[in-house]
């Protein structure tokens, strides 16, 4: 009789990567209400105290994975140099970035219908990022001569608001390209006015 050989160790960064593609491909393929810890850890072969010990809901540890697998090529929305293009060229390059997928979206709408404090800690960061976006990009339209005053705080999240009110609508709409054909018209038709209206002083 021979003795069975272990499969190795594997590395902290490979456990993770695992239990990050698991739980994509768990929403994916069978839904967001089957992203539990016990399903992640049964397919990333690992155990649930693993996964307990790093994150306190399974939304939390889908937002860590969305992230990580994101394939965004900004990694940090604060060191963007707004000074070569325009305040309507701006605008919509940030929300073309939008690149959330309609599963994921179901799982923010349910998360969002239960009011559940990893949702409002999400939204609230969200909120934060994009009020210092914005305020970065104004502030650039200030120093070019675009703009003589800054707006208030409705009309600074009035773009990620539309667009995100858009992706909860129709989530399976929302390819790259409709999400550029969106801003385009959202910024044109009501963010660059709601924004010249507030010049008005």
């Amino acid at each position: 009789m021979t003795d069975k050989k272990r499969a190795p160790r594997k590395t902290k960064k490979e456990l993770t990567k695992d239990i990050f593609q698991s739980a994509i491909n768990i929403l994916n393929e069978e839904g967001y209400e089957n992203v539990t810890f016990s399903n992640v850890a049964r397919l990333a072969g690992t155990g649930r105290p693993v996964l307990y010990r790093r994150w306190k809901t399974p939304f939390d540890l889908l937002l860590d994975a969305v992230d990580y697998f994101s394939e965004d090529e900004i990694s940090d929305y604060s060191t963007i140099d707004f000074s070569d293009k325009t305040l309507r060229d701006n605008l919509i390059s940030i929300l073309s970035h939008f690149n959330a997928s309609s599963q994921f979206m179901r799982a923010f709408l349910f998360e969002l219908g239960q009011d559940t404090p990893s949702v409002q800690k999400y939204s609230n960061q969200m909120r934060q990022q994009n009020l210092s976006l914005m305020d970065q990009l104004l502030s650039q339209a200030q120093l070019s001569g675009e703009l003589q005053y800054t707006v208030t705080e409705d009309i600074k999240l009035l773009p990620f608001n539309l667009l995100q009110y858009q992706a909860m609508m129709t989530p399976n709409d929302m390819t790259p390209q409709f999400v550029t054909d969106f801003a385009v018209r959202i910024v044109d038709r009501i963010v660059l006015p709601a924004i010249l209206a507030q010049q008005k002083k």
